[in-house]
């Protein structure tokens, strides 16, 4: 279990990492569970100059 002070690492075949024309990464988090029971998946955007955008680009970058 992952304690406060380290980042929990989400499964690659959970990710779906797309960097859009003008630049932008979106990161895709499907949820886990069964499909009854599944929340919806979790959606994030991320433009150069944001504080993780070089994480997610070389993320991207790397699969």
């Amino acid at each position: 279990m992952a304690t406060q002070t380290e980042p929990s690492a989400i499964p690659d075949e959970r990710l779906t990492i797309e960097q859009r024309p003008d630049g932008a990464i979106v990161v895709r988090v499907r949820s886990a569970g069964d499909d009854r029971d599944r929340l919806p998946d979790a959606v994030f955007s991320f433009r150069c100059g944001d504080p993780q955008y070089a994480y997610w680009l070389a993320r991207s970058a790397s699969r």
